[in-house]
């Protein structure tokens, strides 16, 4: 962890020293803003995106930044960065990057009209009051796990911008109503679906295949995916596999008599998912976008994330291995609902995993997903991100 970022995590925790702190913290940006504000005007035209806290280029905001340049080239769109990934991440030409937190990053977001981002961000950002539209795409809408204000182990209450957001984005009644809990969202949700999972309701298989090419994976061979989320004791930390996934792709090649692979992934919060060595792993946690590997992969397991709910889309066996369950209540999250209780096929062990595996055909499986799109209430139409970018060619002007 950079220095920087302990410092800040530190006073996080010391609540006093963080509210004694903030405000003058806030009060620099919002003066730097303001002044920009008057010095250098709001561009009609500006769009600014950044996805995971200037992490990556990919997400909903990605697929929104390339279909508004597809739909209105004459928008100027600025990605933001972390100074550790900036000059590592590709972007297309048509995209300006720049730094996220620095001087010239709060300049090119006070003269945005409008901000798309997929995390919250505290309450230390200036925004003019209706002449820029914040656009909240979060990253997740059916999530088991309570997060924001929901999350009752938080240390304390940090003021976050989302009062302050024009609209925010949801694949299901059930994300909806996780924004007004959660984050005290108020305004009004776009309810046409999340613009990273358009790719999963076309299901093209000439783009599965194309994707397929890149990750190298022959033709033929059957994909399965374990993708489990972090666990708060394991933040900025690696994390290692609770399920076997060796025995679990023995048992896959015996029964159906195909070649299995595996594609593994941490989550962004950790840094790496350590994982006992086999030939047939594949290490996909530095590629940039989820929703193309959930295209391609035959078989999903995961534990506590919202991966399974998106995986739901594409009709396909999708498992929940819950081996830490009580550790993972204990130590990191509670949950928005009693998983044993709704459609999820959950095993707590090795066994019940491949009696799953075993009772799960594809007749059976896509009733599972269906009745999972029921039980979230899903709105997902396939066209989320020309949905988002309307909503912002309309306010251009």
């Amino acid at each position: 962890m950079s220095t920087l970022r302990t410092i800040k995590v530190a006073l996080r925790k010391n609540q006093k020293l963080f509210e004694l702190l903030h405000p003058f913290h806030k009060a620099w940006r919002t003066a730097l803003m303001r002044w920009a504000q008057a010095h250098y005007g709001i561009n009609p035209k500006k769009v600014i995106f950044s996805s995971f806290e200037g992490r990556s280029y990919n997400d909903n905001p990605r697929y929104i930044s390339e279909r508004l340049h597809a739909l209105c080239p004459e928008a100027e769109i600025v990605w933001l960065f972390q100074t550790k990934t900036i000059d590592r991440v590709q972007v297309p030409p048509y995209v300006k990057k720049q730094y996220r937190i620095t001087r010239a990053g709060l300049i090119e977001q006070a003269t945005a009209r409008f901000w798309v981002d997929n995390f919250r961000h505290t309450e230390s950002l200036y925004l003019a009051p209706g002449k820029q539209f914040y656009i909240q795409t979060w990253h997740g809408d059916r999530g088991f796990k309570r997060v924001g204000d929901d999350n009752e182990k938080l240390d304390h209450k940090v003021l976050r911008m989302e009062n302050q957001c024009a609209m925010m984005i949801a694949g299901s009644e059930f994300g909806k109503g996780t924004y007004r809990t959660a984050f005290h969202f108020e305004g009004e949700v776009l309810m046409d679906g999340c613009p990273r999972n358009d790719i999963l309701l076309r299901n093209d298989p000439d783009e599965a295949a194309a994707i397929r090419r890149k990750l190298g994976i022959p033709v033929g061979v059957k994909l399965l995916m374990y993708a489990p989320t972090y666990r708060d004791t394991l933040e900025r930390c690696a994390q290692d596999a609770v399920l076997d996934i060796s025995a679990t792709l023995d048992h896959l090649e015996k029964t159906t008599g195909e070649t299995w692979r595996c594609l593994y992934r941490a989550h962004y919060l950790n840094t790496a998912l350590n994982v006992k060595a086999d030939e047939r792993l594949i290490d996909a946690g530095s590629y940039p976008e989820m929703a193309e590997l959930l295209l391609v992969t035959d078989m999903l397991i995961t534990d506590y994330s919202s991966c399974g709910g998106d995986f739901a889309l594409l009709r396909r066996p999708l498992f929940l291995y819950h081996a830490d369950a009580e550790e993972y209540l204990r130590e990191s999250r509670s949950f928005y609902f009693d998983i044993e209780k709704s459609p999820f096929l959950v095993a707590h062990d090795q066994a019940e995993l491949e009696k799953l595996i075993d009772e799960t055909d594809a007749e059976k499986a896509r009733e599972n997903c269906e009745a999972l799109d029921a039980f979230f209430g899903t709105t997902e139409t396939g066209h989320a991100a020309d949905a988002v970018c309307k909503y912002i060619m309309d306010r251009m002007n």
